[in-house]
């Protein structure tokens, strides 16, 4: 497989048409990345063009999947092991995180729209014209009904992104449109392949129908918050405050507390009543506790001459069966993660199917070192 090096502009500067091994790890909630191992040339002459072309910020794009593309964020070399250049990045979804949220944004309409106006405000057609990146547009709307609401200041776009893309269970992403030179902000739900419907072909995987190489599952409740306070502007006993799920009780009770004094109650030179303030500090509560779910997954490796295609039968944000009889397990769920595996010409796949939320699996590893 050949990886294509182009610059941001779009222009091609060479093609890699060898390397030792490339993870390619595809997010359905957050930005994805990408490792790749190269053969530094021994010949000086094509060791420096080697590094000539893949420099930092420059994007590869894969010759299977040309509307991917990632960038290239670092690059490490040494010598006392192996020969060999190891370059890092992310897909270039992560564009966004070079943008703020520039002044205190709100926005009300469905999670499609309210997801776009952030990234049309602050990277596509923001007021500041020097904040604009290069190329990128909106892609044409899927008219996916999911109710949503946001205000936030000066916050990262790429996170505030994610962030709603967890809370509504939606998927992102930036496409690499070369055709016409551009990039394409683009939201997006999978399809419903899960037995519980009778739409679409049903996509099962197991140990026993051998179209998985083996299975690890993970339940676990490190983190989990089911109630929340979440307290506004003012002071003391007068300070707004909004309880979530405040009839739980004992036992069952996990609360997490919220410090939304950044929420102003005055926006776009308009004082907001006590309901609609109060709205945004239950929407500021929503998003954490869609931060702090219950975790259920299992991850596996797919094998690709099985009966399901991978692209085709199912793929990234896809909700699929997931079973495990030795443990009992069924689980319907979105597909969150895809790493792809080159090396040596031939490829793995590894899905992860479940609640499993990068930013929460990430934290609960940190609390348990």
């Amino acid at each position: 497989m050949d990886l294509y090096v182009f610059d941001n502009q779009f222009n091609l500067h060479g093609i890699i048409d060898s390397f030792k091994s490339l993870i390619w790890r595809r997010e359905f909630y957050k930005t994805g990345s990408f490792e790749l191992h190269l053969n530094l040339p021994e010949d000086f002459k094509e060791s420096s063009d080697l590094l000539a072309l893949v420099q930092k910020d420059r994007i590869i794009v894969k010759e299977d999947s040309p509307e991917e593309a990632a960038y290239i964020v670092g690059l490490k070399f040494d010598d006392k092991t192996e020969d060999t250049l190891v370059l890092t990045g992310f897909l270039i979804d992560n564009f966004l995180s070079e943008r703020l949220i520039w002044e205190e944004t709100s926005k009300t309409g469905t999670a499609e729209d309210v997801m776009k106006y952030f990234v049309e405000r602050n990277a596509v057609s923001p007021e500041l014209v020097r904040r604009k990146l290069p190329g990128l547009t909106i892609s044409t709307n899927r008219n996916i009904e999911i109710p949503a609401s946001e205000t936030n200041s000066y916050g990262n776009l790429a996170e505030v992104i994610e962030g709603l893309a967890i809370k509504y269970d939606m998927g992102w992403r930036v496409l690499f449109d070369l055709a016409n030179k551009q990039y394409i902000f683009d939201v997006f739900n999978g399809r419903d392949l899960s037995v519980n419907q009778n739409v679409n072909p049903r996509a099962i995987f197991s140990l026993e129908f051998e179209n998985v190489l083996e299975q690890t599952y993970t339940d676990s409740n490190s983190g989990y918050k089911n109630m929340v306070l979440v307290a506004g502007q003012g002071e003391g006993a007068a300070r707004k405050k909004v309880l979530l799920n405040n009839e739980l009780e004992g036992f069952k009770r996990k609360e997490v507390f919220v410090d939304a004094r950044d929420l102003s109650n005055v926006t776009d030179n308009t004082t907001l009543s006590d309901e609609e303030y109060e709205e945004l500090l239950k929407q500021r509560g929503l998003t954490k506790l869609s931060e702090c779910r219950s975790i259920s997954t299992l991850e596996g490796s797919i094998i690709l001459t099985s009966n399901l295609v991978y692209k085709v039968d199912f793929d990234l944000g896809d909700i699929v069966t997931t079973q495990n009889e030795r443990l009992g397990v069924t689980l319907n769920t979105r597909i969150t993660t895809v790493e792809e595996v080159y090396e040596n010409d031939h490829r793995d796949v590894r899905v992860n199917f479940g609640s499993n939320i990068p930013t929460l699996l990430e934290k609960i590893e940190q609390r348990m070192r």
